[in-house]
Parts: structure tokens; sequence; C-alpha cells
């Protein structure tokens, strides 16, 4: 995946056109691809924040190292202060490369990947408890492709868990599902960073491409109460929570009528079909070191606040008989049980 980062979007959008083809084939992002990548991201372990000092031994599974919150002191589950999606979030952040258990299965064989966390570095910040994502990569990606918006998301206050896998599909348990086990596991360990700091009740799924496959999959799991998949989408019957299901209006990879299906598919829970119709299936997402979020990406944030943390503010732009997108000239929108 080294290519994709420094070629630019539209390299992007052809790499991951090639490697998606096999799951947009099976429609379940599940066959293997053939582009090699890199186990993880290239953010370093060992990072010292405020909420505690972090050991620094890289690739231990099922640690995020000694020197956690042990105070007893612990979060409170509530609201968070209203924020502009579209600005970083008031949390500093870290990312922490090789943490958790090893899930999924391995390039070429090799031995399955860790995970890749993006969290506030001070989780003590607010005395509020976190909300966690749980994130699937393109095929052939690493979370270090997506970190723009994944730090983005931590800086908002969401502990970001991220497979390294590169077929995050392809796995018993699936990646995104035991990333979610490792955060609740670390949230009850005296030892661990994330003690007493994690909102185990609001947990969410994104992911792109084949990414988005799998997050519809991990949807089905209880703990899972709201689902956001970018470009990949497959039915989902068993959802426990609102969804957004984007789908670029420009995408030949993964087409709107792929997104259409699943969005037929849901019944049971309010759903939105948001298509940005200048995109394709790549060049929504923000690139390199930049602080500046895109369309997307903001509108990806905003969902995850209005159901993670209870952001009211937000709400409007998804729900209510004329929600904001519905009015943006840039969005195509249908949905199902929004209108209040």
């Amino acid at each position: 995946m080294r290519h994709f980062i420094r070629s630019g979007p539209s390299l992007v959008a052809t790499a991951i056109a090639v490697a998606i083809a096999a799951v947009v084939s099976d429609g379940c992002g599940s066959s293997p691809s053939s582009t090699p990548g890199t186990g993880g991201s290239n953010a370093t372990a060992g990072t010292t924040g405020a909420a505690g000092a972090i050991a620094g031994t890289t690739g231990s599974a099922g640690t995020t190292g000694s020197g956690g919150s042990s105070t007893g002191d612990a979060c409170t589950i509530g609201a968070f202060p209203a924020a502009d999606p579209s600005k970083p979030g008031p949390f500093a952040t870290v990312t922490e490369n090789n943490v958790g258990p090893t899930a999924g299965v391995g390039v070429d064989g090799g031995a399955a990947p860790m995970f890749t966390m993006f969290r506030p570095m001070d989780l003590k910040q607010g005395g509020l408890c976190h909300p966690v994502i749980t994130w699937g990569n393109g095929t052939g990606s690493t979370p270090n492709l997506y970190g723009v918006l994944l730090r983005h998301f931590a800086s908002h206050g969401f502990v970001v868990i991220a497979s390294n896998s590169t077929n995050v599909a392809q796995g018993d348990p699936p990646p995104m599902v035991a990333g979610v086990t490792w955060v609740l596991e670390q949230n009850a360990d005296p030892s661990s960073v994330l003690y007493q700091r994690i909102d185990t009740t609001h947990i969410g799924a994104t992911g792109h491409s084949q990414g988005g496959f799998a997050t519809t999959t991990a949807g089905g799991d209880a703990r899972i109460t709201t689902i956001a998949p970018l470009c990949g989408a497959q039915n989902q019957r068993n959802l426990h929570g609102p969804a957004m299901l984007f789908c670029g209006g420009m995408d030949t990879t993964v087409p709107c009528s792929t997104i259409m299906n699943a969005y037929n598919g849901i019944s049971n829970q309010p759903v939105m079909l948001a298509s940005y119709l200048a995109a394709d299936h790549a060049n929504w997402i923000s690139f390199g070191n930049s602080t500046t979020v895109k369309p997307v990406e903001v509108a990806t944030t905003a969902w995850m606040r209005v159901h993670l943390m209870g952001d009211t503010a937000l709400r409007g732009r998804f729900y209510g008989a004329s929600c904001t997108l519905c009015q943006d000239a840039a969005w195509s929108v249908m949905r199902k049980m929004m209108d209040q």
C-alpha cells in the first residue's frame, strides 16, 4: 500500500478499484486481495499521554501497556458538548500501532494482523466516557491510508479501533468485531489506559469499500448501535440501531445501485442512503497530514456524534422533514423512519 499513499487520490481510486473487483463480484467483500499490504499503520507504539504512560513494547497482544487509569475515578456516561464536525475536536490525540489481539487473515498466509488505535491522549479530559468506533479498511489498505479521518474521530473524543488487516471482511471472529471485544476487555482491566474510560453502550462501526461490506456484517453484533459504511454495504436485517449508507455518485467500483440493495433490505431501523454526487470510490478521502476533512468525512463525523455522543445540535442534518443533508444540492438522499 505504500504506492497508494505516495501517489495521491487518483491512483488510490484506480488501485482500490482493481482490488475491490473481487469483493463486488460475490456481493460480500470476502474475496482475498492479491495486493500486498503492510500489517499496520506507520504510527509508532509507546506514545506517552496525560492519561497514563504506555509501555513502549510493540506487538504484544492484548495490552496497551501498564500505567493506565487505576485511581478508581470512573468516567460518566453522558452527552458530549456540541462541536463542529468539520473542525478538529477539543482532544489532543495519540495513535498506537500493533495493539490488541491478532484477528483476521494475514498477507500471503502470514501471521494475522493486530490493530491500530486512535484515541484522545487524555482520556480523563471532561470526565465523560468515550464512545468506540470500529473501523474497516478497503481491500489492500491499512489504517494509515485513512489516518486523517481516524485522527479526526479521535479529536472529537472517540476511541477508534482499526484492524490492520488488508482483507478485513475475512476472519472468524471478524476483525471489526474482535476489536470491539478487546476494547471492552481493556475497559475492565485496571492495568489498561482504557480502564473505566469507555462508554460500553455506544459503539459504532464504519469502513471503506471492503471495510464497508464488513461494517454491515459487524452491524449484526448487538453491541454495535450504529453503522456508517462508506462505498460498500450488503444486506443486513439484524441491525441494532440507525444506519447511514454512503455511496459516491461517480463511483463505478461499488456503484450506488449496490448500496441501494442494502438500503432496501433494512426495515427495522432508521436508515439513510446518502450519495455525494461528485464522489467516486476514493476522492472523498483526505490524505497526508491534513487537518481538514472533506464533506463525506464531515457527514460521517456528524452521524457518529449524533448517535454515539448525543449531540442533538447536529440531529437536524439527518432527521426531520427538511433535514440539512436533504436540502443540500451536492447530495442525493433517501431515508426511512427518519422524518421526526
